[in-house]
């Protein structure tokens, strides 16, 4: 799967972005380090609040804005507590205390134990557990989200200005599963299934490092299940990676409350 979006902006619509992100203040202690950098990667620089380039080792703090284009990706591993993010291309990506913002582009979010995340688009807010997830900010200011390895409940928390003080609604993922949280974060789309295997080995933020994902071995086995699993479905339609520019996914038809359709496809542009 592309590490793609459905937003498009130049350059001077990422300024713009930039400057409304929330921002770090001089001094602040850092909370997470660079890792490995692909392309171009902009920071938003606290003092003069301008993007200058950064490089892998570069400390983050909370508030730190990073910009991307194309062909760009790059890493980050929190100073404590485990946990990985990888970002894409054509991303606007700031760091929070309990998790990120994530205005533009996809980013693989690998969540440590006993853990959620919190992940703010510009109209929703995501929770997620333990576990290997992709998130991509769409057009709609909603997410998508896809399970690539997780066993508790993906949760809804309304709205980044006006959070709720619970979860607002909850969906069960399983591997090589995706759902999309509606702006607002009220509210979970039906679930549909995406051929996992085919995720797995497209995705840049996946193979596009040159060190593997932690935990690949257990998201291979993972993909080896859901093939197995589809191969029982009667007229399943397993869709994946089509074009560099997205991928196709399943389309839910009516069905029972709590069931999941792999039976329908459709091509996702």
């Amino acid at each position: 799967m592309e590490d793609d979006i459905q937003m498009n902006f130049n350059v001077r619509g990422v300024v713009v972005f930039a400057l409304v992100a929330p921002f770090a203040f001089a001094g602040a202690a850092p909370v997470a380090q660079l890792g490995h950098v692909e392309g171009r990667v902009l920071m938003r620089v606290p003092e003069t609040k301008k993007l200058e380039p950064v490089a892998a080792g570069r400390e983050l703090a909370w508030g730190d804005t990073l910009v991307t284009g194309d062909a760009t990706r790059f890493e980050v591993r929190p100073a404590e507590g485990g946990g990985l993010w990888r970002v894409g291309r054509r991303a606007l990506f700031s760091l929070k205390d309990g998790g990120a913002r994530l205005l533009a582009g996809t980013a693989l979010v690998q969540v440590p134990a006993k853990t959620m995340w919190r992940i703010e688009s510009m109209r929703s807010v995501v929770a997620l557990p333990e576990g290997t997830w992709l998130v991509q900010a769409v057009d709609n200011r909603g997410m998508k989200v896809v399970c690539l390895d997780g066993d508790a409940p993906v949760q809804a928390w309304g709205l980044p200005s006006e959070p709720a003080d619970k979860a607002l609604a909850e969906v069960q993922l399983k591997p090589g599963e995706l759902v999309f949280l509606q702006p607002g974060g009220k509210a979970f789309s039906p679930r549909v299934a995406i051929y996992l295997e085919e995720t797995l080995a497209t995705s840049r933020l996946i193979g596009g490092f040159p060190e593997p994902v932690p935990g690949m071995r257990r998201l291979v086995n993972q993909a080896t299940a859901q093939r197995e699993r589809l191969k029982g479905v009667s007229n399943a339609v397993v869709v994946g990676a089509s074009k560099a520019g997205g991928f196709q996914i399943a389309v839910p038809t009516p069905e029972p409350a709590g069931a999941v359709n792999e039976t329908s496809a459709v091509k996702k542009p």
